[in-house]
């Protein structure tokens, strides 16, 4: 229902091809009381933190158009693990993702499932996340200062727990059109301990490994379209030679969304702090309309205020995942590979070199 509202909207001229409401992303605040507005509208913003009332039934969108998921990656020695909890409303997806950089196998597993099967289990606090057909779930701590995971996808299986680190989240409300947005978390962990199950055979993950998570609930657009980048390592302070802990996580729309919002997150953790950069290209090439596989991408920005963006990303390993079911059209592109180059932060240049990173170019359509 929300895609075929947005097509003819659309169409029709009457969603602008980028929303300009006014919305401030930039000037970090104090939690607010609530999410939604008494107006039925999101309170967008950038927040310290969010400490007010998950709201989401006081919104004037459609129920239908209600999204949650928990994305989480891990760099961890010898393999590299992204999993997915998700609940897309219509449907709901679980999947794990493992690539051994020593031998180059790239193992994926993907269960989506469409109502009345939809067993994802989530709690009203963002908190507690089960699912029932595969018995995974992930529980995180009010404080986002712990996580413990269990999440399995036929034959392959992550579990373990985790801490955050290097500073505070992102704590984001973006809001949309017709009573639409999202309240997002993004930040990074620390493994404490961990293993994985691949072909049945247990393989320990060494405690220390770095990784990122995105944890999204809120009422989506019904035409999402979006490049992103997530990666953590050690980087080199030029200069200086220090070697620092950071992370980077960047998230843009894409053309084809409708309306296209610019909430700018382009992030940085670096010295326990989180920066704003400027907002930079996602440039690439595709060398197959039919694979969507890639050349190299440049993730690169023009000096500004706050730093700037310069990195290159080798893609060497492609997960495809197309969706076409019961009113729900997904194409999820995610890359795997090493990224390389400098973000600037406070006239401060850090250098990565070969990080594993992954990159996305993504359609999503309810």
């Amino acid at each position: 229902m929300p895609r075929l509202i947005d097509k003819l909207d659309a169409a029709a001229g009457r969603v602008p091809e980028v929303l300009d409401d006014g919305a401030d992303y930039r000037t970090l605040r104090p939690s607010p009381e609530r999410l939604v507005r008494k107006d039925g509208t999101y309170d967008a913003g950038w927040y310290e933190r969010f400490d007010g009332a998950l709201n989401f039934d006081d919104s004037s969108s459609f129920s239908i158009a209600l999204q949650r998921w928990f994305h989480l990656s891990l760099d961890a020695g010898d393999r590299f693990i992204v999993c997915n909890l998700a609940d897309l409303s219509k449907a709901a997806n679980v999947a794990v993702l493992v690539v051994d950089k020593v031998n180059g196998r790239f193992t994926n597993r993907s269960l989506t499932r469409v109502l009345p099967t939809n067993n994802l289990d989530i709690s009203d606090d963002l908190c507690s996340w089960k699912d029932g057909e595969t018995g995974s779930f992930l529980k995180v701590s009010p404080d986002l200062t712990r996580f413990d995971f269990s999440i399995r996808a036929d034959d392959l299986h992550v579990a373990g727990a985790a801490r955050h680190i290097l500073g505070p989240p992102l704590v984001q409300v973006t809001r949309f059109q017709r009573g639409r947005g999202s309240l997002q978390w993004y930040g990074n962990l620390e493994l404490e301990h961990g293993v994985v199950a691949v072909d049945g055979v247990v393989h320990p993950l060494p405690p220390g490994s770095m990784g990122l998570y995105d944890r999204t609930a809120g009422h989506q657009r019904g035409i999402s379209a979006w490049n992103w980048i997530a990666a953590s390592g050690v980087a080199e302070e030029e200069g200086s030679g220090r070697r620092v802990r950071m992370g980077i996580q960047v998230a843009r729309d894409r053309t084809l969304a409708r309306p296209q919002v610019h909430s700018h997150k382009n992030l940085v953790w670096v010295d326990d702090r989180l920066y704003k950069l400027p907002t930079p290209a996602f440039e690439y090439e595709v060398l197959s309309e039919e694979t969507r596989d890639t050349g190299p991408w440049r993730i690169v920005s023009e000096d500004g205020a706050g730093g700037r963006w310069d990195l290159t990303f080798r893609p060497d390993h492609h997960r495809r995942d197309r969706q076409q079911l019961w009113l729900v059209e997904g194409d999820f592109n995610q890359h795997y590979g090493a990224v390389s180059g400098v973000v600037t932060v406070d006239n401060r240049r850090f250098i990565i070199r070969d990080w594993f990173a992954v990159c996305e170019e993504s359609l999503l359509e309810l």
